[in-house]
């Protein structure tokens, strides 16, 4: 049973592959496959080309774990499109999605909100506040009452984000241990992020 982690993952960090492990541990995935958006319908400041994204992410985590199905569809880059296709790939099986709470709480805002309920059975990353507590279930009840299928995932967090390591690679700081040892590199022998500064997004 897989189950797909979706992002811009600009770069991909220890903290993506942290979360995809434990949910794959304890919710008894064979395998968590990583999607990168190709063109997400909103302008994101600062997104690198698909292809860096792409190959960062095969070099953290291994080309098998990693689709490229985004590149194939149409864009804009909307979710319900590709879950469409994984959906009718998957012999028209759910599609295990892994979500952050915020994200989950504004999915009736997302393109097609009611193709993304009948095929999706979203595995939802809750947020913990500083006191160790995370959102309990009547935060959720809303959702449950719409008729989505997900459950709650009770997992560690890492304290990293992309933004803080393109912050860092623009100023040309150290990133060791926020990602891999491959990524690093990629994204030092690329000086990727390096033009930041002057550059608001990359085509």
């Amino acid at each position: 049973m897989e189950c797909y982690f979706f992002g811009t993952f600009n770069p991909i960090h220890l903290g993506h592959i942290e979360i995809a492990r434990q949910i794959k541990e304890k919710l008894g995935f064979d395998r968590v496959i990583f999607v990168p958006s190709f063109m997400p319908p909103h302008k994101i400041d600062g997104l690198l080309p698909f292809k860096n994204r792409l190959e960062m992410a095969q070099l953290a985590l291994g080309k098998e774990n990693v689709s490229d199905i985004e590149f194939k569809l149409r864009v804009p880059s909307y979710t319900y499109r590709t879950i469409e296709k994984i959906y009718e790939q998957n012999g028209n099986q759910k599609v295990n999605f892994i979500i952050g709470y915020d994200q989950f709480f504004k999915l009736e805002s997302w393109k097609e909100p009611e193709i993304l309920k009948e095929k999706i059975h979203f595995v939802v990353i809750p947020r913990r506040f500083q006191n160790g507590q995370t959102l309990g279930p009547m935060a959720f009840q809303y959702f449950k009452n719409k008729g989505f299928d997900f459950e709650i995932a009770d997992i560690d967090f890492l304290d990293i984000s992309s933004s803080m390591i393109r912050k860092l690679a623009t100023q040309n700081e150290e990133i060791t241990g926020l990602v891999t040892k491959e990524v690093k590199e990629y994204i030092e022998n690329n000086r990727l992020y390096t033009d930041l500064a002057t550059k608001k997004s990359y085509s």
